[in-house]
């Protein structure tokens, strides 16, 4: 029996009979204890949402492309695209993104997502339920996680992981609702309905029509203030290098080839700890208690970032210290505009706006708050 499910962002979301098993599995429920932003509600209060509601926007938004975009006309392969983008993040760590650098043998959540999939409830059900063959749950696992193995792969992978993937819209979309910003609020159905697939010089692709490059110029301006405002936010920023200190004690990761321990854990079952264990009084403090460090320096010039730093080393202990480094790309693949007189342009030479957008770089140095005042009188000299 079909569910429909309601959804902020898009009304009533309907999940097949088939796939209903699958939202109902612990691994896929595991999910609603793991925030999309970590610990970014500690800024942005209402950021409270979960992986959960992501995939399941991801879910709506995969089969919005598919039949909006109309190519995929195997319908084997159209139930497989569905169910990768319910399933994409299901593999994620405790507070999302921010403890997925500390993952042992420089794994990320892809992997971790694949032997959910491959080596839990969720492999019988896809084999049960859907009818599945071994070879088709790998194929599924490729188009989830991106790590394809041909361009017909990547083309299908791209529905859920590219450029104008479900994932990347719903997650700029979601964020800045939930954020309460604007940034990332976009046109997307006017985006979706110029969108189509064509035979490029960088194989079969989703090019967009130039009568929805406002909305694709949204999109992207979109993207880059939500990472330069939200993301890159300079508590948000500091709250998670506190964060990793916390958890590095807790040596969390280790031992984690056992899949059944690693998806015991969740944002709850950490913080619990946190408020739990005496020994982690000060971390508590740092990151709820507003005892955070402070930012005494930001810059997009490295070489003024590296002096400072070995300004301040030189004088305080590295513990009183805190050194950040981000970047990020306008856009990360060549995005293709048709021109009214059918010619594929590079996005750039089309929109001025986009061309004028650079890389963000930030390099930033936070201090503990009792030698905030000397470090930037230090800074000033």
């Amino acid at each position: 029996m079909s569910k429909e499910i309601l959804d902020p962002l898009y009304g009533f979301i309907e999940v097949g009979g088939q796939e209903v098993p699958l939202l109902d599995s612990l691994e896929f429920q595991r999910l609603r204890h793991i925030k999309q932003l970590g610990l970014t509600y500690l800024v942005f209060p209402a950021a409270q949402h979960s992986r959960f509601e992501h995939a399941l926007g991801v879910f709506y938004l995969s089969d919005r492309l598919l039949k909006t975009l109309g190519v995929i006309k195997d319908r084997r392969q159209e139930q497989i695209i569905r169910i990768a983008g319910l399933l994409h993040d299901i593999g994620h760590p405790p507070f999302s993104h921010t403890t997925e650098v500390l993952l042992p043998d420089r794994k990320n959540h892809e992997d971790f997502t694949a032997r959910v999939i491959l080596e839990t409830k969720i492999y019988e059900l896809l084999r049960k339920n859907f009818g599945f063959s071994h070879e088709e749950v790998e194929f599924l696992v490729r188009i989830t996680t991106g790590k394809t193995e041909n361009k017909e792969e990547e083309f299908l992978s791209s529905f859920i992981t590219g450029q104008f993937g479900a994932d990347r819209m719903d997650y700029l979309r979601r964020d800045a609702y939930f954020c309460g910003v604007s940034y990332g609020f976009f046109e997307y159905n006017r985006l979706l309905n110029t969108l189509s697939v064509e035979d490029t010089d960088y194989g079969k692709g989703i090019v967009v029509d130039e009568g929805g490059l406002s909305a694709l110029e949204s999109f992207l301006l979109g993207r880059y203030f939500m990472y330069s405002q939200v993301y890159f936010h300079k508590v948000v920023r500091i709250l998670n290098l506190h964060l990793l200190d916390f958890i590095k004690k807790l040596a969390l990761y280790e031992g984690m080839e056992n899949l059944e321990t690693y998806m015991s854990h969740n944002d709850s079952t950490l913080i619990s700890r946190l408020f739990s264990d005496k020994e982690f009084s000060e971390d508590r403090e740092r990151i709820f208690g507003r005892k955070h460090f402070r930012e005494v320096f930001s810059s997009e010039d490295k070489e003024s970032f590296e002096e400072a730093k070995t300004q301040l080393l030189s004088r305080f202990e590295p513990s009183l210290l805190k050194f950040d480094e981000v970047f990020k790309k306008p856009y990360d693949d060549t995005i293709l505009v048709r021109s009214k007189k059918g010619v594929l342009l590079r996005i750039e030479e089309v929109s001025a706006i986009v061309k004028s957008l650079k890389p963000i770089r930030i390099y930033s140095i936070y201090a503990e708050s009792s030698i905030k005042e000397e470090v930037c009188s230090l800074l000033r000299l």
